[in-house]
């Protein structure tokens, strides 16, 4: 799925299966594993949080070990992890796999977690701690001695990071959130901003937006729609702890999300929240034929999307689609066809 440009390249993260079942969890893990490998995507992202049912920084290391190419992107909040354990934890892949790794950085959980774990940190202070958790980690990845910091959140004296990390392996850093705080520390770091997609499909997209969505497509658009509505038919129960979870979150993305499916009428033909409002998705999906989605992607990439996150369920046949479309972007955009 990747796409290389003449002086770049797109990158395409799938996301590790919103499984709950624990019988099918390990084993849809296994299967998207298995096909983004086979798919070309870049990596994987992988979940953290109090209702994961494996440590994401175990999943890493199985995607390492089991692919040849995959990047694990890797969800980091500080309120699970020191910044010195996590700088550990990409040299320790450096060390013994030269394997790159990402990080999603996140502050946001669910409200009642945060209370359980003791964190009563306001929305922007989260991001300020986090700001102040990338700089130490940067830091300990980049420096050649010891490491001193003298924060609001984190202090360090003469700290140092063994095995050094290669520059080539440095991590890319992402930054999860729509909310002016999130926005200004992916500006102090020089990370990517990943943004959910807008029902106006270019909304706030720059150089440094990543985009996340989901896709459903076939040839013809009927087919796309009978996929999509078999994948995540209606489901009341759903839409209902969907309601009740809204009052135990403070994520920006997330109350414009539901505002948006709330007013369903407004939204474009393709655009669709049922995933959403039926808690088996954290994003829009995109459902189409081939040609809608092609020119999206090209119409993104042409406005400078680099990375894609998407949501594809954990089945060989949403893989092969997303694919064929993604290379029929990629003939597109190396022709200088684009969305003309």
């Amino acid at each position: 799925m990747r796409i290389q440009l003449a002086d770049d390249a797109v990158e395409v993260f799938a996301i590790s299966p919103r499984t709950t079942a624990q019988t099918l969890y390990w084993k849809d893990i296994q299967t998207v594993t298995r096909l983004s490998q086979q798919s070309d995507c870049t990596g994987v992202l992988i979940f953290t949080g109090n209702d994961v049912y494996v440590e994401p920084w175990i999943l890493a290391h199985y995607v390492i070990t089991e692919t040849e190419t995959l990047v694990p992107l890797v969800a980091v909040n500080p309120v699970y992890m020191h910044p010195f354990s996590a700088a550990k934890m990409i040299s320790s892949f450096a060390y013994l796999y030269k394997r790159r790794v990402y990080l999603n950085l996140v502050t946001g959980t669910a409200l009642s977690y945060l209370e359980a774990l003791g964190d009563r940190l306001s929305h922007d202070d989260r991001y300020e701690r986090l700001r102040e958790y990338v700089q130490i980690i940067s830091r300990l990845l980049g420096d050649d001695g010891l490491t001193s910091f003298d924060g609001r959140f984190y202090q360090a004296s003469n700290l140092v990071l063994l095995p050094k990390v290669p520059k080539s392996l440095f991590p890319g850093f992402l930054v999860a959130g729509q909310s002016e705080a999130a926005q200004e520390i992916c500006r102090s770091i020089g990370g990517v901003g990943m943004q959910m997609l807008q029902p106006g499909l270019d909304h706030a997209i720059n150089d440094q937006t990543g985009i996340h969505f989901g896709i459903v497509t076939r040839e013809k658009e009927e087919r796309a729609w009978a996929a999509a509505k078999r994948l995540y038919h209606e489901d009341e129960a759903g839409r209902e702890v969907l309601d009740y979870s809204m009052s135990n979150t403070d994520s920006v993305w997330k109350r414009d999300l539901k505002r948006t499916a709330d007013d369903e009428a407004k939204l474009p033909a393709n655009y669709w929240l049922t995933p959403f409002r039926n808690l088996k998705a954290d994003c829009p999906y995109v459902v189409g034929d081939y040609e809608y989605v092609v020119n999206l992607l090209v119409s993104l990439i042409e406005k400078g999307i680099r990375v894609f996150v998407l949501e594809i369920p954990p089945l060989e046949e949403e893989f092969q689609h997303i694919n064929t479309a993604f290379g029929m972007a990629a003939r597109r955009l190396v022709t200088g066809a684009g969305t003309g």
